[in-house]
């Protein structure tokens, strides 16, 4: 096989590198999928390419590696730093970064420096590196992998590697989408573990292909079929960078599919291996011949770009066409081998001149320094200064009106109940279930809970507690709060344990984990079911037991009186905790309402105009303060920072005056600055003040355009004051813009 003939293979690199060069540029949502893609496809080929080799040679490998891969890397790594340091663009992270890069650890770099690769954010012009550093992490274990795997097809089944490439595929999704959910996004994206599914897809393609076929029938690939096949994968590719927000909670769900179908993408392409090519197939086979340039050489654009003040539009367009023209020079420059005189000499000074930039960008990563610790330092002081932020509010809370100390004097009763919460606890009517562990506990569990039910059973089972539970029920007797401690003597169904949860409907069930059971999978069955049900909580007493060796008998699952008192502790926390939890909530739920009545509120300044439309608005706006006089800048000023000074001034403030009234935007300004934690609308009565305020560049400011309105059937005689008419219109206006 040879590659550069496997026209639809370019059109797959070209539509990855734009779909990646188009998610920087914050155009397509998804396009971070590309990345699933050039894993696939990079996996692929040195399959393939290893394959081909009459026998393989690791040293060949790694020489292609370093000329092709990580050399390139390296030289534009310190191209862009030359560039940085010309431009004296600050770049403080550089030395720790650029080592990372270098030393193909960027991945866990930015991991531990908690950058986030979808806040889209350009602080640095390597950001994207972390995937070349996943990659040439596989590129580094490769020739291994493939020897092994090679041995084991060759020496056993054909049929062994592939199938351990796609199992060992899907345990690293598995990994990745458990990673995901537990410790964030962003180390599963990163960590090379949980992103090896993609590589390890391809690799399984490039061992099937070689030892097998293509997975297409024969039918498809011998007609025109699998051409519109191949069109359909790649339309549904490109509808994934489209609309695959990195923010959907389909996320992580997509990149999976997104590596099938690139697998499959690959399967069609590699069946077009014919050697003439059109116009369009050259346009394309350059384009892809470049496509590793362009990867590397579109963030440090973006960063180079990033704070020039120029349309959006214009910016997008400079930074594709300067990525690109990069490219193609850069490429130009290391593979163009015309014996032309002129194309030579042109060569030679491109030479020269990126030799210059390059060993000015390698004087000044060794120059750099490393600000890491100072950072820190910076980080720690600013949470300092963070605290003393909250003990100044508590200060200013102090000084609040009567409504605001009803509200702490509410809040003090929610402190008087948490004090108390251990009574209501104790005196809760708990049911216990249990088998012998449970049984032995149970002057223990009463101490606890005087009011308690308890029932143990020596090897009780989960299969029998359902019956029993019915018939507390029956009795009226199943309380509120259920303990089961079952699962030492065996597990029962997933049907079984569903009848359990189904009787105790919306009761609160605590489930305790077991020690040495007869069912070694019971604790993480149990803990996969509680998944399934907000009012089943689990007490992971195996995991708080161990190392307590104190706490067991012989057998490692009998509980001696030590441990019956943790044991009992344990489901008395575990309570208490789900209580307090509920009281933090209401809580948080009381003081949130309060604050979101106090936003709803609002200061009126204004003169006549806001006069006479008070009748309308004062029911609407019963807990409104409206100041309403004769103003003048100066009197408005000193007006809104004593209001600031006595806390008395609302979260939206209001500036509604007349055409008797003129403020310049300079003043404007001011009052925007004085209220610049406070949402700020002002009302527009003529063209003037509407561009006055669209010049504002404050995100806190809003404008109330009646400028529109203020025609002739609106105004009195005086052109100034409104009409009852427009004093109608001018209240519906004000109503509908703050509520």
């Amino acid at each position: 096989m040879d590659n550069k003939y496997y026209k639809d293979i370019n059109i797959i690199r070209v539509i990855a590198c734009l779909g990646v060069l188009l998610y920087h540029l914050n155009i397509l949502k998804g396009g971070y999928l590309a990345v699933c893609t050039f894993f696939v496809l990079s996996a692929y080929l040195s399959c393939v390419s290893a394959f081909k080799q009459e026998k393989f040679s690791i040293v060949t490998y790694y020489r292609k590696l370093l000329l092709k891969t990580y050399i390139p890397l390296a030289v534009i790594i310190f191209i862009v730093i030359g560039l940085v340091s010309c431009l004296n663009i600050s770049w403080f992270n550089m030395k720790p970064e650029v080592t990372s890069v270098l030393l193909n650890y960027n991945n866990f770099w930015q991991l531990n420096s908690n950058l986030d690769y979808f806040a889209r954010h350009i602080s640095s012009p390597f950001m994207h590196l972390w995937y070349m550093s996943i990659l040439i992490q596989f590129d580094i274990l490769f020739p291994f992998i493939y020897l092994l795997l090679r041995k084991l097809g060759d020496k056993t089944k054909k049929i062994i590697p592939c199938l351990v490439t796609i199992v060992l595929a899907f345990i690293s999704y598995g990994y990745f989408y458990y990673s995901s959910l537990n410790n964030g996004i962003m180390v599963s994206y990163y960590s090379t573990l949980s992103r090896l599914y993609s590589l390890l897809f391809g690799l399984a393609l490039g061992f099937i292909h070689c030892y097998y076929s293509k997975l297409i029938f024969s039918k498809i690939k011998n007609s025109y079929l699998y051409k519109i096949i191949f069109s359909i994968y790649l339309l549904v590719l490109i509808c994934f960078f489209i609309f695959a927000d990195a923010k959907s909670i389909y996320m992580e769900i997509s990149m999976l599919l997104v590596s099938i179908i690139s697998c499959r993408l690959i399967d069609y392409a590699t069946i077009n291996m014919k050697n003439d090519l059109t116009w369009f197939d050259k346009i394309i086979k350059s384009l892809a011949n470049v496509s590793y340039e362009i990867y590397l050489f579109q963030y440090p654009v973006i960063f180079l770009f990033q704070e020039m003040r120029i349309v959006n539009w214009l910016k997008i367009l400079l930074v594709i066409v300067l990525t690109i023209l990069s490219s193609y020079l850069f490429h130009y420059v290391i593979n163009y081998n015309k014996k032309s005189r002129v194309f030579k000499i042109i060569r030679y000074l491109l030479c020269v001149v990126i030799f210059g930039i390059f060993a000015y960008g390698i004087y000044n990563y060794f120059i750099s320094k490393d600000y890491t610790e100072e950072m820190k330092q910076l980080e720690q002081e600013l949470l300092n200064n963070q605290k003393l932020i909250l003990e100044k509010q508590k200060e200013y809370q102090n000084k609040i009106n009567q409504e605001e100390s009803d509200f702490y004097e509410a809040l003090s009763n929610f402190e008087d109940e948490e004090a108390n919460l251990e009574n209501i606890v104790s005196n809760l009517n708990v049911v216990g279930i249990g088998d012998s562990v449970l049984l032995g506990a149970i002057p223990n569990l009463y101490a606890k809970f005087p009011n308690g039910y308890f029932d143990g059973e020596v090897s009780r089972t989960p299969w029998v507690v359902n019956d029993l539970l019915i018939n507390l029920k029956n009795k009226n007797m199943l309380g509120n709060l259920i303990i089961l401690n079952l699962g030492t003597n065996g597990d029962c169904s997933e049907e079984c344990r569903i009848d359990i949860m189904k009787t105790c409907e919306d009761r609160d069930v605590f489930w305790l984990t077991v020690n040495n059971g007869d069912d070694p999978l019971f604790n993480d069955r149990i803990k996969d079911f509680a998944l399934k049900y907000d009012n089943l909580h689990i007490i992971d007493w195996h995991d708080l037991s161990q190392g307590h060796t104190q706490y067991f008998y012989a057998d490692g699952i009998h509980l001696t009186e030590s441990g019956r008192v943790a044991y009992a502790n344990a489901v008395y926390d575990a309570i208490y905790n789900l209580y307090l939890q509920r009281y933090n909530k209401q809580k948080e739920e009381f003081i949130k309402n309060h604050e979101q009545q106090e936003k709803a509120k609002i200061s009126f300044y204004g003169n006549d105009i806001l006069l006479n439309v008070y009748d309308y608005l004062h029911e609407n706006f019963a807990t409104s303060k409206f100041n309403i006089k004769k103003y003048d800048f100066k009197t408005l000023k000193n007006e809104i920072e004593n209001d600031i000074k006595n806390n008395s001034l609302n979260y939206k403030v209001v500036l509604s005056f007349d055409d008797s009234v003129y403020f310049s935007k300079e003043e404007y300004e001011q009052l925007v600055k004085l209220c610049d934690n406070h949402e700020v609308y002002i009302l527009a009565v003529n063209k003037d003040i509407v561009n006055i305020v669209n010049d504002l560049s404050y995100d806190n400011v809003k404008i109330i355009d009646f400028s529109e309105k203020m025609k002739k059937e609106y105004m009195m005689i005086d052109n100034i004051h409104l009409t009852e008419k427009g004093n109608d219109e001018l209240s519906k206006l004000l109503i509908n813009s703050l509520t």
